[in-house]
């Protein structure tokens, strides 16, 4: 799916231009529709592709108008006929497609194959243009998916899933499904007790004093003495 903007054209060629684009829709290679802001074709009326500059070179300029010799790039002189409008689609559609090969289109729609989301509110009528479009937004409603999930749901072109996710998160109606991983909680150190040390481990200092013997008394000695003969008499 490829989408374009428009700028400058008058309501009736305006209209016009955006329903013929929706009957040329099973002739040309790729699916176009419309929407506004950035978009991967801008067609520019006369007045506005000579007054605007196109901030970004990837994105290519349909310009329609009167008919100018002098004019350059690409051009649909009015009014529009469906086979002109039908043959510059495809080529314009090609370029476009080209360059997303080449990396210098479309930075911002990637998104990966199993990156799970999910739809926030329904999408405006802007990015609604095509049945295939009503289908993907209908798949995402109410559960999370993701791109390869809503490619096998759907059937439809990987491109037409991918451009339209991408216009979704452009839109800010995407929203990631996966939950943060949860903040690892600091455990404060906790000082850890030690057991108590038998006695027979603590330092001699620590241990308590073992009780004083009594002193003997000098009677008792002498008593002792007397009955075992060892008591000595002194010199008369």
């Amino acid at each position: 799916m490829l989408s374009f903007s428009v700028e400058g054209l008058p309501p009736r060629e305006e209209l016009l231009l955006k329903s013929l684009v929706r009957l040329l829709d099973h002739r040309t290679h790729q699916h176009w529709a419309w929407k506004a802001g950035q978009a991967d074709l801008r067609v520019v009326g006369g007045q506005a592709s000579a007054e605007a500059d196109d901030p970004a070179p990837a994105v290519p300029v349909l310009a329609i108008g009167q008919p100018d010799p002098q004019r350059g790039g690409h051009f649909l002189s009015l009014p529009l006929h469906a086979d002109e409008l039908e043959n510059t689609l495809n080529r314009l559609g090609a370029m476009v497609v080209h360059a997303r090969g080449l990396g210098i289109a479309a930075p911002d729609s990637h998104i990966a194959d199993d990156e799970e989301f999910r739809l926030l509110r329904w999408p405006p009528a802007a990015l609604l243009e095509t049945p295939a479009r009503v289908r993907l937004a209908t798949l995402m409603t109410g559960r999370p998916t993701s791109l390869l999930l809503l490619r096998q749901r759907s059937g439809l072109a990987p491109q037409d899933c991918l451009d339209f996710l991408a216009d979704l998160r452009r839109a800010e109606l995407l929203e990631s499904a996966r939950q943060p991983a949860p903040a690892a909680v600091a455990v404060p150190p906790v000082a850890l007790s030690t057991p108590s040390a038998p006695d027979s481990v603590l330092p001699i200092d620590s241990r308590p004093q073992a009780l004083a013997r009594d002193p003997v008394q000098p009677g008792l000695l002498a008593r002792i003495r007397s009955r075992l003969g060892l008591l000595t008499t002194g010199h008369k």
